[in-house]
């Protein structure tokens, strides 16, 4: 590879992280570098970049920010609510760690979750809020639209649970198995699930609500709290259904499905936040919503490239929905 090639690459990368502009210009093109006397221009760098597939999204991705930045700059509610995220992982550490461990464990686990420190973190964590703030918005211009696809897409419905607690799920005590059978017999005789929940269920963040976990679909997290069984099987059950015996995270489980009615979704769903799983149930939506704004290119292969990531994706979106 010869040097300005290689220089170029190199460049190619600190723009896109730090916004460089050209310092010069020489027979109307922007020089970003020069190099024994031989200039790198601003549009053979793009022309390079737009080349390849991993480029086009860096382009796309480098725009987008530049356009969240711009448009939804970060409020002073951002930075307070990604202090106070930062202190609650903090006072957790501290509370499993001793004061000399607790930093070293917590920078381990941030790398080993792709992020450099806890500055990192903070950084990204006021991004998302700059990015949902974005999707809010476009979902509130589009709504219908966009609720029947998520309704078609993530296959929202309202469930309750049950939980009957075990020390071990494959060798219940005598106590959790007669615990587990009372329930049983007592859905069996048709008393109301709700009524069950809120005198039998071990789950401590759904007993008081009679067992309601609200409206689940495919963006709902279940597994990470009770199991991957637990989850799956909820978004399979009908209006009016309740599942059999779920094993799953410390104990068993019973799920009931009371509604799938979707204008009765769409009317709590209605008032959009940064929250909604209507901002967060389709990756390609990002893709519409970018759309939406008019954006100035300089360079055209740029503007080419951009397109490009937006039309292929797009199309994608387009093909799962068939």
């Amino acid at each position: 590879m010869n040097v300005k090639r290689l220089t170029c690459l190199t460049i190619t990368g600190m723009m896109l992280l730090s916004g460089c502009s050209a310092g010069k210009t020489v027979n109307n093109k922007s020089v970003v570098a020069s190099l024994d006397g031989d200039n790198v221009y601003a549009d053979s760098i793009y022309s390079s970049i737009s080349s390849t597939s991993s480029g086009r999204t860096q382009l796309f991705n480098y725009t987008l920010d530049q356009l969240l930045h711009s448009k939804y700059p970060a409020t002073k509610a951002m930075e307070e609510n990604a202090d106070n995220m930062v202190d609650s992982i903090k006072e957790s550490y501290k509370s499993q760690y001793s004061e000399s461990e607790y930093e070293k464990q917590l920078e381990k686990d941030l790398k080993s979750s792709g992020y450099s420190s806890i500055a990192d973190y903070r950084k990204k964590v006021v991004y998302s809020l700059q990015y949902a703030e974005m999707m809010k918005n476009y979902v509130k211009k589009h709504f219908n639209a966009v609720f029947d696809d998520y309704y078609k897409m993530a296959t929202p419905r309202y469930i309750s649970i049950i939980k009957v607690s075990m020390a071990s799920v494959d060798a219940p005590t005598n106590t959790e198995s007669d615990k587990l059978q009372e329930v049983k017999d007592l859905l069996k005789s048709g008393k109301n699930f709700g009524d069950i929940a809120k005198s039998y269920s071990d789950d401590n963040d759904t007993k008081n609500a009679k067992g309601s976990l609200g409206i689940v679909d495919t963006t709902s997290s279940l597994s990470d709290t009770y199991g991957s069984d637990v989850a799956s099987t909820a978004l399979t059950l009908t209006a009016g259904q309740t599942s059999e015996a779920i094993k799953g995270t410390n104990g068993y489980y019973f799920l009931y499905c009371s509604s799938t009615d979707k204008e009765k979704i769409k009317k709590e769903l209605k008032n959009v936040d940064a929250n909604s799983p209507l901002i967060t149930y389709d990756n390609y939506m990002v893709y519409e919503a970018f759309k939406t704004y008019k954006i100035t290119y300089q360079d055209k292969a740029t503007k080419e490239a951009i397109k490009k990531v937006i039309d292929e994706n797009l199309k994608n979106r387009a093909e799962e929905r068939k």
